[in-house]
């Protein structure tokens, strides 16, 4: 299936220009000029994306206060008959938190479910809509942004659920290695801790350095697989076959993918933390809604209030940043695949 793409994967000749060329523009100045370019189905394409992960996201919540309205109850309940008899409010609650630790956990494991879907969604479209709109040509039509992208969605899915369960494994290693340390189960090592003093070289070395560098396997195997939809789009390949490009491709530069993620990180840090205060006006109106609904129970309610502007800043946050990300991404990967192409024509000039 490669093959039958290859003249519509290769950079065109007014394309993104290669590493190497002189005068060419900043990878951020491409990556902004193209997605103006392409904006109007960038982001109708981020428009659609958000009602999507808007739906799952209230689809989500439903499920998650179904699961643990009873417990709920019984919490409120319990409250009222421990204040009564004068002992600590929430004492005797044991049956109920693992009611609400096992719900907790169903709904971030379908949440991370939904992320996986929306970036393979977004990722898709905007690497098939930077594919087939080289430079100087117009937007391609919005309609037919999804029909391009649509062939490779299954590919990307399973490139994005390769590179979160490297994440999440990653950090589950790193939290039971800081969490064992911290237990003094490690014989010979403890754990520096406040006021850092008397700690041998091995305690920093082990007690801290170890679960960070386990802590940084994870983004690092998110920058060395990021380039992997775009393979997909471009080369038409399978899952594995795009891993293995993108970490090839990758490979000299590190420091350029890091430096990316780094921007992206501090964007939708700023985007997030803005759309997170617009959002906090909802919280009162969802309090009085939820505090009829409930009966006056304060404890769903407060939950509810809790969790409202985060997961409305969520939801927008596609809208808001991902276009100039997403568009991001697949020009990084047409220059380094051009810096390869120019690799292998030094090496092998007869290949020309």
């Amino acid at each position: 299936m490669a093959g039958s793409t290859g003249q519509r994967d290769t950079p065109e000749p007014g394309g993104p220009a290669a590493p190497g060329d002189e005068g060419a523009r900043s990878l951020l100045g491409e990556a902004l000029a193209t997605t103006v370019r392409l904006g109007r189905p960038l982001y109708g394409a981020a428009l659609a994306v958000t009602a999507l992960a808007a739906c799952g996201v209230a689809a989500i919540a439903v499920l998650g206060f179904s699961l643990a309205w009873d417990a709920f109850v019984l919490l409120r309940e319990r409250v009222r008959s421990n204040l009564d008899q004068e002992v600590p409010p929430f004492s005797a609650t044991g049956d109920i938190d693992v009611t609400f630790t096992l719900t907790g956990i169903l709904v971030v494991l379908l949440l991370l479910l939904l992320l996986a879907v929306v970036l393979t969604l977004l990722y898709a479209a905007h690497a098939a809509a930077v594919r087939d709109a080289p430079s100087g040509s117009g937007a391609p039509p919005a309609g037919g942004l999804w029909r391009r992208a649509r062939p490779h969605l299954p590919r990307v899915l399973g490139t994005q659920l390769l590179t979160g369960l490297c994440v999440v494994v990653a950090a589950l290693v790193a939290f039971s290695l800081f969490d064992s340390l911290a237990r003094d189960l490690i014989p010979g090592v403890e754990r520096p801790r406040s006021p850092f003093t008397g700690f041998g070289a091995a305690d920093w070395a082990v007690g801290l350095g170890l679960p960070l560098a386990a802590g940084c396997v994870g983004p690092y195997a998110m920058v060395r697989l990021s380039l992997a939809p775009s393979a997909v789009v471009f080369e038409d390949v399978g899952v594995w076959r795009a891993v293995r490009r993108s970490w090839a491709l990758t490979r000299g530069a590190q420091a350029g993918a890091a430096g990316l993620w780094l921007l992206t990180a501090a964007a939708v840090a700023v985007a997030f933390t803005l759309l997170l205060l617009a959002a906090s006006p909802l919280a009162l109106p969802a309090e009085e809604a939820m505090m009829r609904f409930s009966d006056g129970n304060i404890f769903v309610t407060a939950t509810l209030v809790h969790y409202t502007p985060a997961a409305v800043a969520l939801v927008l946050l596609p809208v808001a940043v991902m276009p100039p990300v997403g568009v991001a991404l697949p020009v990084l990967y047409t220059r380094l695949r051009a810096r390869e192409e120019e690799g292998a024509l030094r090496r092998d000039p007869a290949a020309a």
